[in-house]
């Protein structure tokens, strides 16, 4: 018999696809969008999840749930999963885009990249 929590374990093994609900990991986003796209459509919905590191485990839903009442705010999670929905119709990713990085790799951008564009 599975529970929840092997539900949601099976989940995260599934492969990115459209279209992205609210219990999508974040990170799909990535995979699925034109990175340049994204970047503005979060930049335009105040939203800050491009390139986190939580966002590889958490689900659109879990992190408008964290992000209320923070000092970023939280999102209307259905809103900003139709959107990203839409924009990946237009925009989608580019496989020059697709690069993996370790978590290392992301610490080491954050701690000696400017602020991004």
């Amino acid at each position: 018999m599975s529970t929840e929590s092997d539900q949601a374990d099976e989940s995260s093994l599934d492969e990115p696809k459209l279209p992205l609900t609210v219990d999508s990991p974040i990170a799909w986003a990535e995979v699925l969008i034109d990175h340049a796209a994204l970047s503005a459509f979060y930049k335009e919905h105040g939203v800050h999840c491009f390139d986190c590191c939580a966002a590889e485990a958490e689900t659109f839903a879990e992190g408008a749930k964290v992000h209320e009442g923070g000092p970023y705010g939280g999102f209307d999670a259905q809103k900003i999963v139709d959107g990203l929905n839409e924009l990946a119709k237009q925009h989608p990713v580019h496989e020059s885009d697709l690069q993996p990085r370790s978590l290392l790799k992301r610490a080491i951008d954050l701690m000696f990249s400017g602020p991004k564009q």
